[in-house]
């Protein structure tokens, strides 16, 4: 059984150890590898994960989740406000073995219900992540805009999907 949760700081391991595993799944054709190790290394650390989770603690509206199946970490995702209507879907990453079990939608639907009164979820997407971009136009969002993001020297081509939340 699926079980979302908000994150607690004893998620923190889960979480790096799940970050590692999905950001190899699906970027490692996309990124090198010293990129995505030197990316999880600053993004993924303790201090960085533990100040994010002290962060979503004292949150009227709490924006970061954890997945379960049978107790078992399997996935998280959060969210950051842009303003009281709109949220940015920063990060969701299920292991692959849990992928298309609904729990990507299951975030999505749980952030509908916390974030309220939110009217728009959007997500930037590499264009060459196709299981994100899948997920995403399956999930209902619409693909609204590019831009070329350049990071560490490495340029590449980011969409903006979004998601309209009728009231």
């Amino acid at each position: 059984m699926i079980t979302i949760r908000y994150v607690s700081s004893e998620d923190i391991p889960h979480i790096q150890s799940i970050a590692h595993e999905t950001w190899m799944f699906t970027y490692k054709s996309i990124y090198s590898e010293d990129y995505i190790q030197h990316f999880l290394s600053k993004a993924y650390s303790t201090e960085n994960l533990s100040r994010s989770v002290e962060r979503d603690l004292q949150k009227p509206k709490r924006s970061f989740l954890v997945a379960e199946c049978n107790g078992e970490v399997v996935g998280y995702a959060q969210t950051g406000q842009v303003n009281e209507e709109e949220y940015e879907l920063l990060r969701i990453y299920i292991r692959p073995e849990y992928h298309k079990m609904g729990i990507g939608k299951g975030f999505i639907q749980e952030f509908i219900q916390l974030l309220k009164p939110v009217k728009k979820m959007f997500a930037w997407v590499a264009k060459e992540n196709h299981t994100g971009r899948a997920f995403y136009e399956k999930s209902g969002f619409k693909e609204t805009e590019e831009m070329i993001e350049t990071i560490e020297g490495q340029s590449k081509t980011q969409i903006k999907y979004e998601l309209e939340i009728d009231a």
